[in-house]
Formats: C-alpha cells, structure tokens, sequence
C-alpha cells in the first residue's frame, strides 16, 4: 500500500509542476496572493471550545459511552485510573528499589517473631495439658500461655500492617515473601 501512495504523489508532484515550471517564482506567488484575496472567506469557524457541555447532545436512543480499558488482570473493563493503578502495582521504580533489603530484613523478623511466639505457645500448651504435672505448675503454663497467644496475635497484626503497607506503596510481593499463614481471628 505504501509503494501505491509513493507513486500517486509523485505523479501528482510532477503534473502540479511542469505547468509551472515555465513560470518564474515571482509569477506563481503573485498568482498565489491574487487566488487568496478573490477566494471566499468562512463565515465562521467553529471549534469544540465555542460548544458548551449542556450543547453537547447524543443522538435519540445513544447511551454516552464511557472510556473503558479492558484489564486482563482484572478480566473486566475498568476506568484508566484504575487500570494505571493497576500496571503500577508491583513495579520496581528506581524510588523503591533502594528499599529492597529493608522491606526483606523487617519481613524476616516479624516471620520469625511469629515462628517463635507460636512455638513458645506450642510447649505451653502441651504442659498445660501434662497430667503429670503439678497443678500449680500447669496453672503458671497456661497463665504464660495466655501470654504467648497475645504475643502471636500481635506479632500477626504486625505482619498484616507490614502486608497493607507493602500494597499501599506498590511494593513487589515477592519482597515480603514467604508470607506465614495466620490465625484466624474469632469476629468480636
């Protein structure tokens, strides 16, 4: 298609200049200015600024059509604010990426302070329920077992307020990985 276009504008270029290829340059611009001044001007020009938005109509029975994307995350059509939200997810800027180590080490301590805590609980409990044991001294395990719960508890909000940061500045996942499985919360 492109070769077709190439040949009718330069047939057009030549038949557009061999008439006035015996005409001099003065002659051709003095003609120019004479065709202006004799041709007819518009009576107006319009424009979309001289429309106001209330003049602006859709024929009878046309909905106004939104911009829509369609999101293949998603699997929907969604608005373009949400769609570059979407592409920013996750992205590694030259902002961020400095912040790499950070993100990891802090996601590494509240995994093991989680791992411990649940641990610690874990050895409680199998006291508090040792028969063998002295009443007094499964009493004092599962007063430190109540302990060890509130501690895994708040050790998991932490990981849950380090998880929604992570989204909120559009850090990698993969930063914060493996993510722990948590307790499930009783509604209260």
């Amino acid at each position: 298609m492109t070769w077709l276009v190439r040949a009718v504008c330069a047939a057009l270029v030549i038949a557009v200049a061999l008439p006035a290829y015996s005409q001099s340059l003065g002659d051709v611009a003095r003609l120019e200015e004479a065709r202006r001044a004799s041709a007819a001007k518009a009576a107006k020009t319009w424009s979309n600024a001289d429309l106001g938005p209330s003049e602006i109509t859709h024929p009878p029975g046309a909905a106004a059509v939104e911009s829509c994307y369609v999101s293949k995350s998603k699997g929907r059509c969604v608005s373009p604010e949400e769609l570059v939200s979407i592409s920013n997810t996750g992205v590694v800027t030259k902002a961020n990426a400095s912040f790499e180590p950070n993100w990891r080490s802090e996601a590494q301590l509240i995994r093991s302070q989680i791992e411990a805590a649940r641990h610690g609980a874990t050895v409680l409990e199998a006291t508090v329920a040792d028969e063998a044991r002295s009443a007094a001294e499964r009493k004092a395990a599962e007063k430190a077992l109540t302990a060890a719960q509130h501690a895994v508890a708040h050790f998991e909000r932490q990981w849950e307020k380090l998880e929604r940061t992570a989204i909120d500045q559009h850090i990698p996942r993969e930063w914060i990985e493996p993510i722990p499985t948590l307790t499930p919360r009783n509604p209260q």
